[in-house]
């Protein structure tokens, strides 16, 4: 006989967001489709969603397991910067204007690109892209206050700004990351392992939005700190790092802080 099956009210999800939490991927295409709101009433609205397709993904983090090699983020277009759409196009394009540098963003400048004329999205098509979803849990960017039309009480009778989850791009191949300031992941780490702990190092690069893109040393940071290839055995191994008696690695050729 079956077993029979019950509901469960465990790993429920405060969103419809899906499991993944942090990833990259590449961006295979952005098919998009029209979409009706209240139709046949006076407050009848259109509008259009882009379903981003992303293939061969790297899950960084996520609330249960994931193993397809696809995933699909969907947004409703908008010109609004205050709407899902917008956070993601705002944090796209902050990492897309990093290949520009302050004279080709300054509009007073003869070799000012517009931003019409820079790197866009349909651009990225082809591109590994990095985003996170914004949910203020685990280190990762906190919600942003956008629109819902659904959170109405007697002063907001047609909605209001309430705390939402939305999805922000932080790194795009051959592009840049966001905070890299033009460093590698592995030059970050290295930086923040200095004077540090393993607990404190651990803790700091594990909340580095450079070091989560690159998987591989993402994992060697997690390992457990007697790991032989851990990323701080390796240091010490490699001789570009010491530790001193209160376990504080110091990169070699460096002033050991007092």
């Amino acid at each position: 006989m079956a077993e029979e099956k019950f509901p469960s009210v465990r790993s429920l999800v405060d969103s419809d967001m899906g499991p993944l939490r942090r990833f990259t991927g590449v961006l295979d295409s952005i098919p998009r489709e029209g979409q009706v709101w209240e139709e046949g009433t006076p407050d009848e609205r259109k509008s259009t969603r882009a379903s981003l397709n992303f293939k061969d993904i790297e899950v960084i983090e996520a609330i249960e397991p994931y193993n397809f090699p696809i995933y699909i983020i969907q947004l409703t277009e908008s010109n609004r910067k205050k709407s899902r759409y917008g956070v993601f196009g705002v944090s796209l394009a902050d990492v897309l204007d990093l290949q520009y540098n302050e004279d080709q963003k300054d509009p007073s400048s003869p070799n000012y690109v517009h931003p019409s004329k820079r790197m866009d999205l349909k651009d990225c098509i082809g591109k590994r892209i990095g985003v996170v979803l914004a949910d203020g849990e685990d280190g990762r960017p906190s919600m942003h206050d956008l629109y819902d039309g659904r959170a109405k009480d007697e002063e907001h009778p047609k909605g209001q700004d309430v705390p939402t989850a939305a999805w922000e791009v932080y790194m795009v191949e051959g592009v840049g990351v966001k905070g890299g300031g033009g460093a590698s992941p592995l030059d970050k780490a290295m930086e923040l392992l200095d004077g540090k702990t393993i607990a404190e190092f651990n803790q700091a690069a594990l909340a580095n939005d450079l070091i989560r893109s690159d998987v591989s040393l993402l994992q060697s940071i997690g390992m457990p700190a007697s790991a032989p290839n851990s990323f701080a055995n390796t240091m010490i191994a490699t001789g570009r790092f010491t530790k001193d008696d209160q376990e504080a690695f110091h990169k070699v050729g460096s002033e050991v802080k007092a």
